[in-house]
C-alpha cells in the first residue's frame, strides 16, 4: 500500500512539473459564446486565453471564472490562409473543441471515437453536426 502511494504521489509530482516547465511558444484570447468540452473538461462561456506549444502538441485553456484546462492535440499541418481560430462541433446539445489554429498552423483535439458514434447517430434527424470557427485575438 504504501508503495503505491509513493509511486502515485511521484506520478503526481513529475506531472506538476512538466506542467509548470511548459514553455508556451503562442498565446492569443478568445471570447466563446456557449458551454464546450475541451479534452475530458466541460468549460463555460467566456473569455480564455490560449496557450499553445507546437513542440509538445500541447494546448492549455486558461480563464478567470474557471479552472485551467490543458491537453494534447495530433495532427499538425499548415492552412493556406493563415488564420486563427478554435473550431467547435456541436454533437447533441453540446460542443467539443474539435480544433486549434494559430497562425496557419491547425492541431486537431481528439475526440473519444464513442462520443462521436453516439452524438452522431443522435444528429441524425437533425441533418448532422454543426461546426463553428471562433477567431483568435
Amino acid at each position: 500500500m504504501t508503495r503505491s502511494i509513493r509511486s502515485f504521489v511521484g506520478l503526481a509530482v513529475l506531472v506538476t512539473a512538466v506542467a509548470a516547465n511548459a514553455q508556451f511558444s503562442h498565446q492569443a484570447r478568445v471570447s466563446v459564446p456557449f458551454s464546450f468540452t475541451a479534452g475530458r473538461t466541460v468549460s463555460p462561456p467566456g473569455e480564455y486565453r490560449v496557450d499553445v506549444d507546437r513542440s509538445r502538441e500541447m494546448v492549455m485553456l486558461s480563464s478567470e471564472n474557471s479552472k485551467p484546462v490543458m491537453f494534447f492535440t495530433i495532427a499538425a499541418w499548415r492552412e493556406p490562409d493563415g488564420r486563427s481560430y478554435l473550431r467547435f462541433h456541436r454533437y447533441g446539445e453540446r460542443w467539443f473543441l474539435e480544433q486549434v489554429a494559430i497562425n496557419g498552423v491547425a492541431e486537431d483535439v481528439p475526440i473519444a471515437k464513442r462520443v462521436k458514434e453516439v452524438f452522431t447517430a443522435s444528429n441524425s434527424v437533425d441533418g448532422g453536426p454543426l461546426s463553428a470557427d471562433i477567431a483568435l485575438h
